[in-house]
């Protein structure tokens, strides 16, 4: 038994299912010791497009079992793009193949989905059916980014109801004018990049500890109150880390309205996000009334004007 744990130690995840299903022996013989590492660490994380794929996190490699509609050169092949040791099949129906996939995967090895990637222009047809299904047997993820060039209100607000996000959420997807987001309470990363749609009220409502919006139709007097909201911990009480697209330096100046301490630009202050060092030249403190501090300072991206916020206790 001790040369088999060896040798399935060492195998990929992806020969190590396709020798679990070779026959019922082979599958309790995997079942036995996926209970154990380095195969009991083994994370799934889900692409689901228009040819869905399972990747399985392997120490540092990434593996992936990507389905097609259509047969290809490298259908049964193994190969390596982007880093990423890959075998690709061809099925008729590769959503039904990439749920059994995964089912089994979870079933025989216990793995959990870390990560999952939705693109709800690619298999419009079957969105609601997926993301029911996820609800069932896949419940929850640590990290979820949603994509679409169509308007997504609807499966957007069918997902975030139906599979729990206890991490991080991006939402990379076309939403309305109106929509209407309503962030669950264990998201604890929120990243919008096509953000125009959030108003006052709904950033107000973003409890989390990081939220970053790539664009933004708040008014500067909007900002303003939600910095005022903030200091007075009527909102936003859990926030850490805000990084705002604005429009110009009138949108930092609202904070000259406000209490405020102005740092030396020749002063640089090592603060974090998350768990990342970032170095800030200057800036501007403003105080909360139990006594925590944030730094605000404005930060130039690609054709882009950034208004970050980083929050530091000061007991």
């Amino acid at each position: 038994m001790l040369a088999i744990k060896e040798v399935l130690s060492e195998v990929t995840p992806l020969d190590l299912i396709h020798f679990s299903m070779i026959s019922l022996k082979t599958r309790l013989i995997a079942r036995h010791f996926s209970k154990q590492p380095p195969i009991s660490k083994y994370v799934l994380i889900l692409d689901i497009y228009e040819a869905p794929s399972v990747q399985i996190f392997h120490g540092g490699n990434l593996y992936a079992y990507e389905i097609h509609s259509y047969k290809t050169e490298n259908i049964g092949r193994l190969q390596e793009e982007n880093e990423i040791i890959k075998y690709s099949k061809y099925s008729e129906d590769p959503v039904s193949e990439f749920k059994k996939y995964v089912e089994y995967a979870m079933e025989v090895f216990n793995w959990p989905v870390g990560q999952l990637y939705f693109n709800f222009d690619d298999l419009k047809d079957q969105n609601y059916s997926i993301i029911d299904w996820l609800k069932f047997r896949v419940r929850s993820t640590k990290r979820s980014e949603l994509f679409g060039d169509r308007v997504s209100d609807d499966y957007v607000s069918h997902f975030l109801e139906n599979v729990e996000v206890s991490g991080y959420l991006h939402l990379g997807s076309t939403m309305s004018d109106n929509f209407q987001l309503t962030v669950p309470k264990t998201v604890k990363r929120l990243n919008i990049e096509k953000s125009t749609f959030v108003t006052f009220d709904q950033l107000s409502s973003f409890n989390c500890e990081s939220i970053h919006l790539s664009q933004t139709s708040i008014s500067n007097k909007e900002l303003n109150q939600f910095f005022k909201n903030w200091m007075t911990s009527k909102s936003n009480q859990n926030l850490q880390d805000l990084f705002i697209g604005i429009k110009d330096l009138e949108s930092l100046e609202t904070i000259f309205e406000l209490p405020h301490e102005v740092i030396d630009p020749g002063t640089v202050r090592t603060l974090y996000r998350g768990n990342h060092p970032i170095p800030v030249s200057g800036g501007i403190d403003i105080k909360r009334d139990d006594g925590a501090v944030a730094t605000c300072y404005t930060q130039v991206g690609i054709g882009s004007l950034y208004l970050a916020m980083l929050v530091y206790l000061n007991f």
